[in-house]
């Protein structure tokens, strides 16, 4: 989504803060759970049910296939409304300053958001630095993530 879609904010906006990034990720970990559920099912009807093994090749095969499942969550979210369903109940809106494709910077994005956690979100935490509390993706993707403000608000 670039700034200039019919889906940029239509009401007041500001630069969100880090906690209520935090609490929609954390609200969106539900519907992911959901989502890894689903994926599961799915593998099981391809294995007639039979579980993965818990070492070797297809391990590792079926931790890419759930990846690919979540970061499908995220893309298909970020590209198409802007927000996922956690931002929607925190009132967040991911808007993108450039035109062009959307699936390669929502992916660049989603793959720092892993980066992040797996460093217990030191990365996230260094937008607390930034002016504009943009985090590195934001700033080399030209993103934002605003906080929808109450109509008639400032």
């Amino acid at each position: 989504m670039s700034a200039d879609d019919d889906t940029a904010p239509k009401q007041p906006a500001r630069t969100a803060p880090l906690w209520r990034r935090a609490a929609a990720l954390a609200y969106d970990t539900l519907f992911l759970v959901a989502v890894v559920i689903l994926a599961t099912f799915l593998a099981l009807l391809v294995t007639g049910g039979e579980p993965v093994p818990a070492e070797g090749p297809a391990q590792w095969l079926y931790r890419l296939y759930l990846l690919a499942w979540i970061a499908g969550y995220f893309v298909f979210f970020w590209c198409r409304f802007g927000q996922t369903p956690g931002m929607k109940v925190w009132r967040l809106l991911l808007i993108r300053e450039r035109d062009g494709a959307c699936m390669g910077p929502m992916l660049a994005r989603f793959g720092y958001g892993v980066v992040c956690l797996l460093a217990a979100g030191l990365p996230f935490l260094a937008a607390l630095g930034d002016t504009q509390r943009r985090t590195w993706i934001d700033d080399h993707q030209a993103m934002r993530v605003v906080q929808l403000l109450p109509a008639g608000s400032r």
